[in-house]
């Protein structure tokens, strides 16, 4: 799932209008998610229904808005919403699932009749009483740097280094703290044969993100050309450790889904043997010793994963679940909340419902009853 979004953004598309003299209609709509590394399957069930819901409203010609975030260079969000509310009923979903594939089909009635009428009125305006997803600004421009890296990056690639140096430089006004344009700095830097300069910047992407392993091997190629073998030898040895760190939790992570956990934790524990510094490691081992039910062992792992990245949403949800079969319900609430806080892609309807069942153990109906609705609408059939 190498898909090179960050942050957030807002976008409205107006697409193909319907007939004026319209009615409900029903319409089918197919999306698929590939399961990433930190993915559970329930996470990429909703992530492939809410793309084919977007597939759906795309036929019908509805507007709409795209959220979209990543962590660690990897989507973990992508929300579509309807501005227009033209949505009246989701009849149908259909799951499929294909090794690391997961499709949906949904059917819903939609009526593009009111799509029209909302379209008249002003294109530029929002309809009433529908307000838009909430903007993090931090996230929107990390989205926008990392979308001009990905450009930079391109550009160097073609040889035009000065194009690519000034989109970096947009870059770095847009996000100062992205490992990933340093990366591409030091790159850039490294093709003009300027070494020294290369490995501070190849240095600075290292420090912001320990687990940029391209940027460990830009810096061990500068330490090579300057004859430096040592340091050039422990970079590559560092680059080497990551990617094979990643590779081991990406196999560890597909064993959980299928809830072979016995058999994930060694690819797992050697991830984390190979590189302590990745947050997903520590966090993939609080899943296993979940799944395993050794709750006290998971509620470790799972602090150990916050320390390293205390937005990581995964890691709250899992202690949310650990405390809730200690039966500590106050600190499964605690971090049910901050799993919807920090990471609302991850905060699933299972969340939700677990987090309302806490509170139905500790006697608060209303709360209780409120996350149960949230659940239901999250899909939560039972």
């Amino acid at each position: 799932m190498r898909k090179f979004l960050i942050g957030a953004m807002i976008i409205g598309s107006l697409l193909v209008m319907p007939t004026i003299n319209a009615e409900v209609k029903t319409y089918t709509g197919v999306g698929e998610y590939m399961i990433g590394e930190r993915d559970t399957l329930e996470i990429a069930k909703q992530g492939a229904k809410e793309k084919a819901m977007r597939n759906a409203l795309e036929k019908a010609g509805v507007l709409v808005t795209s959220r979209s975030r990543v962590e660690d260079l990897e989507l973990v969000e992508d929300v579509i919403t309807s501005r227009t509310g033209a949505v009246l009923q989701v009849r149908e979903v259909v799951y499929e699932r294909a090794d690391l594939i997961v499709r949906a089909t949904v059917k819903v009635d939609i009526d593009p009749e009111d799509l029209n009428r909302r379209l008249q009125g002003s294109e530029n305006s929002s309809p009433k009483n529908i307000p838009p997803p909430p903007v993090d600004k931090d996230n929107e421009n990390l989205y926008l740097s990392n979308r001009k890296v990905e450009e930079a990056n391109n550009l160097i690639g073609e040889g035009r280094l000065d194009n690519a140096m000034s989109l970096l430089n947009e870059a770095i006004q847009l996000a100062a703290n992205n490992s990933a344009i340093y990366e591409k700095l030091g790159k850039f830097y490294s093709i003009k044969q300027d070494y020294e300069t290369a490995i501070v910047n190849f240095s600075k992407a290292v420090e912001l993100d320990p687990n940029n392993s391209q940027a460990f091997n830009g810096r061990g190629e500068c330490y090579q050309a300057l004859g430096n073998k040592n340091k050039a030898r422990a970079d590559f040895s560092q680059a080497k450790n990551i990617s094979s760190a990643q590779e081991k939790i990406r196999a560890a992570r597909k064993l959980c889904n299928d809830e072979k956990f016995d058999a994930a934790l060694p690819l797992a524990s050697d991830s984390l043997a190979l590189n302590a510094n990745n947050a997903w490691a520590w966090s993939t081992l609080g899943n296993i010793y979940n799944g395993k039910k050794e709750y006290d062992k998971s509620t470790f792992y799972y602090l150990k994963a916050i320390d390293l990245n205390p937005k990581i949403g995964e890691a709250y949800n899992g202690l949310g679940h650990a405390y809730m079969n200690l039966g500590n319900y106050d600190k499964a609430i605690t971090y049910f909340s901050k799993a919807v806080e920090f990471s609302p892609f991850h905060a699933n309807a299972l969340t939700f419902r677990s987090r309302g069942e806490c509170y139905k153990a500790r006697g608060d109906v209303k709360k209780s009853q409120e996350d149960f609705v949230k659940a239901k609408q999250l899909g939560w059939e039972n």
